[in-house]
């Protein structure tokens, strides 16, 4: 574990917030960030059974005099869906146009009702799907997103980065642990845990279970006919017993063990099957298991999963010189990772591993103000800059005017000398483009140019002048290298796709014609298709 904050730099102080919303409570974490270092300064939290969400944050914020740079809030995992794509290139421009389209047959809603948001885990080499780019994609449903967002507004809060809840161990983890191995990170909360498997530095899976330390109490609760309260009460107190007791006292401690334990079966069941299925699929055993959340403060959890997990288990922490700076974190060590490493995304550079669902319309506006201030402070300084030098660059403007006269002289006489007969000069530089443009078309009409290679305007005219005006089909993308032409484009029929192809076929010069792609439209009245050319 490394001990301080690296790899982050920015030269203005910023205060940043990790606000964390939990089913159980609001956990904050405010930090300082200067010169590629960030300093924790507070933390709080508060049950979310005490109030309404948003007079607990506006009531946090209120008594930590809190007012920040960057406040980074994280959505559910249950809320996105979340898939891992290979894409047949590596030019991020190209991924990112390109993902609407694969994503579109594996989502049940219309890609209008969604935000997306990706970032690239390795980049290949563009040689066919298998050697190609993976990225990680998540969508999340604008409603979803503008309810969140509003919540927080409603506590005059405006997050900048909107993080996926799955992955905010993630960056916590990437700070302060080795990156090598293959392991897995799990925030075990009252209601759901997040579980997010990292390979070679890059979250390669997350999920998210509907079930946390709620489920347990619930268990206790209905196995021992007592309240909820108690249930609670009980399950912190004994937590869970690895050894047999004897005595009337350890006789009821072992009764509420043994619930505990059932309570636990089925969590314990879904996360084998994920550790297992991400095994069997990437064929990568995952060598340990950290746990953090306010669950995982329960009385050997941390042994018994690594009992029936067969896996080494720890606790995720943070270096105990960074939470000794940190007041009020005293029995909260398992619940401050997930703040941190949302504090950690909110001050990563753009294009770190993360994501952010302020897009589009609910892109961040304080930051486009932020920009322009900016820049009115950049223009100020340049302006300042141009007063104090402005003796030596009127001078230096006079004689390059000198030049500038001299220079357009010589054009001048230059001009004349090559064309004698020429009595209005009005500008050089565009007669002298006309004058050319004339010549080449002499040069045409008499023959010339005839063996020069076809070029891609050559090549559009040629496939335009093929395509039948009857023929249904509209052309929006033309790309052409060596090799190759792509054409992109619909029609609105497969019939007509296909005619399409027969007439590209009868032009000699292409070798090969293919359809490499051909599909309904998300409304269902077009059909969009994709056509390879090999010259």
């Amino acid at each position: 574990m490394r001990g301080d904050f690296h790899g982050i730099g920015v030269f203005m102080a910023r205060k940043i917030v990790g606000l964390d919303i939990g089913s159980h409570s609001i956990k904050v974490v405010v930090a300082r960030e200067r010169l590629g270092r960030i300093d924790l300064q507070q933390f709080y939290e508060r049950p979310v059974s005490n109030g309404s969400l948003q007079e607990i944050i506006r009531g946090i914020f209120q008594e930590g005099k809190i007012h920040p740079d960057i406040v980074v809030s994280s959505v559910p995992g249950n809320r996105v869906s979340v898939h891992y794509l290979k894409i047949p290139f590596s030019d991020e421009a190209k991924i990112v146009k390109v993902i609407p389209y694969e994503v579109e047959g594996v989502i049940p809603f219309p890609l209008e009702d969604m935000v997306i948001d990706q970032f690239i885990l390795s980049k290949g080499n563009g040689a066919g799907p298998e050697h190609g780019s993976s990225v990680c994609v998540a969508l999340i449903k604008k409603e979803t997103l503008k309810d969140h967002i509003d919540s927080l507004k409603g506590a005059y809060i405006d997050p900048k980065v909107i993080e996926l809840e799955s992955l905010a161990l993630y960056h916590t983890y990437t700070e302060w642990y080795k990156t090598e191995d293959t392991v897995a990170l799990l925030d075990i909360g009252a209601s759901r845990s997040n579980l997010c498997i990292v390979s070679k530095g890059k979250p390669g899976y997350v999920r998210t279970f509907n079930r946390g330390g709620n489920g347990i109490t619930s268990t206790i609760q209905d196995n021992l006919g007592i309240g909820f309260e108690e249930a609670e009460e009980k399950k912190i107190s004994t937590g869970i017993i690895l050894y047999e007791t004897t005595g009337v006292e350890d006789d009821d401690k072992e009764t509420v063990s043994s619930v505990i334990k059932k309570g636990l079966d089925p969590f314990i069941t879904e996360l084998k099957q994920s550790l297992h299925a991400y095994e069997i699929q990437y064929n990568e055993p995952v060598s340990k298991l950290y746990i953090a959340g306010g669950s995982s403060r329960l009385i050997n959890i941390d042994k018994f999963l690594g009992n029936e997990l067969d896996l080494e288990v720890e606790h995720l922490s943070v270096p105990n010189e960074m939470l000794q700076k940190l007041p009020g974190v005293e029995g909260a060590g398992t619940l401050i990772p997930t703040c941190i490493g949302l504090v950690l995304r909110g001050a990563q550079k753009k294009h770190a591993s993360g994501l952010n669902f302020r897009k589009g319309e609910y892109f961040y506006r304080k930051e486009v103000k932020e920009s322009t201030g900016r820049i009115l402070y950049i223009i100020a300084a340049i302006i300042v800059v141009i007063l104090l030098g402005s003796i030596d660059f009127y001078s230096r403007y006079q004689d390059r005017m000198t030049r500038h006269q001299q220079i357009k002289s010589d054009i001048r006489k230059a001009y004349i000398e090559t064309f004698p007969g020429t009595t209005n000069i009005v500008s050089e530089n565009q007669q002298l483009k006309s004058a050319v443009e004339e010549l080449k078309k002499k040069v045409t009409a008499l023959g010339g140019g005839k063996n020069r290679e076809m070029g891609a305007l050559d090549l559009l005219n040629t496939i335009n002048e093929k395509i039948p005006k009857e023929l249904q089909v509209n052309i929006n993308d033309f790309f052409m290298d060596k090799s190759k032409i792509r054409l992109q484009g619909n029609s609105d029929s497969f019939e007509n796709v296909e005619r399409l192809k027969k007439e590209l076929e009868g032009i000699t010069l292409f070798k090969k014609v293919d359809v490499s792609e051909a599909k309904l439209s998300a409304d269902q009245k077009l059909v969009k298709f994709r056509i390879i050319i090999d010259l």
